[in-house]
């Protein structure tokens, strides 16, 4: 029986492992607090709201300084990628959900990497 103890602790820590991924936080459709960098550094703050969009997309809109932005999204694997359109420039934002239910990403319009705090409302 011994030999077997191994075998059981690993099975209950991938039990343990498993209930808890469960009872983590998801992303989730409503309005966010933004928080974010600029590539060259420069700080800003604004608003996002993300609802479902049409065949399983989501669509995500910035509210940011005097910038309205609309982005396409999905959801896969507990990440959101969104694609927009900034001042002409096509780009791209991905964020992972922390713990607490905010969602922390970066984003570029191909001329470096901002970051951006997404935080529920």
């Amino acid at each position: 029986m011994p030999r077997f103890r191994p075998l059981l602790f690993a099975a209950c820590l991938a039990f343990s492992l498993a209930i808890s991924g469960a009872a983590s936080a998801q992303i989730r459709e409503g309005a966010y607090g933004v928080e974010g960098t600029n590539p060259d550094g420069t700080n800003y703050d604004g608003e996002f709201l993300l609802r479902t969009g049409p065949g399983g997309a989501w669509v995500g809109n910035w509210r940011v300084a005097n910038e309205n932005i609309m982005g396409l999204g999905l959801i896969q694997g507990g990440v959101l990628a969104v694609s927009f359109v900034v001042n002409g420039r096509p780009g791209v934002a991905v964020f992972e959900v922390e713990a607490d239910g905010r969602l922390r990403g970066t984003w570029t319009t191909g001329g470096g990497m901002g970051t951006e705090m997404l935080t529920p409302k």
